[in-house]
């Protein structure tokens, strides 16, 4: 993969941007950024039909020049049609960081020069998408050497999972456990306190002071998180549900607490013990380059 070539269109962390291009790639939102105005006339826009495609973002000009284009599937895909369509002859790859059940399904749009992947097996098998794991960037650091104000960390969404993050955070907090659970609740749910989401640059720092980040991945969703992600790259310790991580090739039983199978009564100690460093080539092989790299070996 010619990576001069290679063009990212990506929605969502918007800290990791600049350290994808640092990689060498060219990336890009898929829409442009508007005034308050200029969403009301795209949304107008986008119900009419009419020139959608002013709207799309930089990729519109970089595509002219690209070999390949990767996009992080969400849940449109009018601009990735358009693409296709526009440039007949280019290596499209649609991959799901998300389960598919949140983004577009692939059968929606069938396009010869698109491929889908995913990082969910089990999507893989269901859609017939071919896999790259879930990846995290390198040149990403934190200052380890903070002082230690919390024992376990969750920021996320609510995604209908509060009732349960709420009880294991109770049981945290009963085992002398010191618990953040920052739960940003959906859109067509109250907020009466006004939580809202935290930058990825202030989580970060937040990580800094943490021992162990937690991680409770979605009923009907398998494959690696950024949160595990983060853990590895990061030497930070991780609790989980996910109970299909121990076949990972990171998987170290010191590093990685999974709920329901490990013995709850122990969870003090495996906090209160360092993090076990991974070997350079396990973590080497989630980074942003050789992620990229995994693309090409299936071409």
């Amino acid at each position: 993969m010619n990576l001069d070539k290679t063009l990212v269109i990506y929605d969502s962390i918007p800290y990791f941007v600049p350290f994808m291009k640092k990689k060498g790639v060219i990336c890009s939102p898929s829409f442009k950024k508007v005034s308050n105005i200029g969403r009301i006339l795209r949304l107008i826009s986008f119900k009419t039909g009419l020139k959608k495609s002013i709207w799309y973002g930089e990729w519109k000009e970089h595509a002219k020049f690209a070999e390949t284009v990767i996009i992080f599937a969400t849940n449109r895909y009018d601009f990735i049609e358009y693409l296709a369509d526009k440039h007949p002859n280019l290596r499209i790859i649609v991959w799901y960081w998300n389960p598919v059940f949140r983004c577009f399904e692939p059968t929606k749009l069938n396009k010869k020069n698109i491929e889908y992947w995913s990082f969910d097996e089990e999507d893989c098998k269901k859609y017939n998408l071919k896999f790259n794991t879930t990846f995290y960037l390198d040149n990403i650091e934190i200052n380890n050497n903070s002082v230690k104000e919390y024992d376990v960390l969750f920021l996320g969404a609510d995604k209908r999972r509060k009732v349960l993050l709420d009880k294991i955070n109770a049981n945290l907090i009963s085992a002398k456990i010191k618990t953040l659970f920052h739960i940003v609740p959906d859109k067509d749910q109250p907020n009466p306190q006004n939580i809202k989401p935290l930058s990825y640059a202030d989580y970060l720092q937040l990580i800094s002071k943490t021992k162990c980040i937690f991680d409770y991945i979605q009923k009907g969703q398998s494959g690696n998180t950024v949160r595990t992600m983060e853990s590895i790259f990061l030497g930070k310790k991780l609790i989980t549900n996910d109970i299909n991580i121990q076949k990972e090739n990171f998987y170290d039983s010191s590093n990685v607490f999974v709920l329901e199978y490990d013995d709850f009564n122990k969870i003090n100690e495996f906090i209160n013990t360092p993090f076990k460093k991974l070997k350079s080539e396990v973590v080497d092989y989630y980074d942003f380059s050789n992620w990229l790299k995994r693309f090409t070996e299936h071409e």
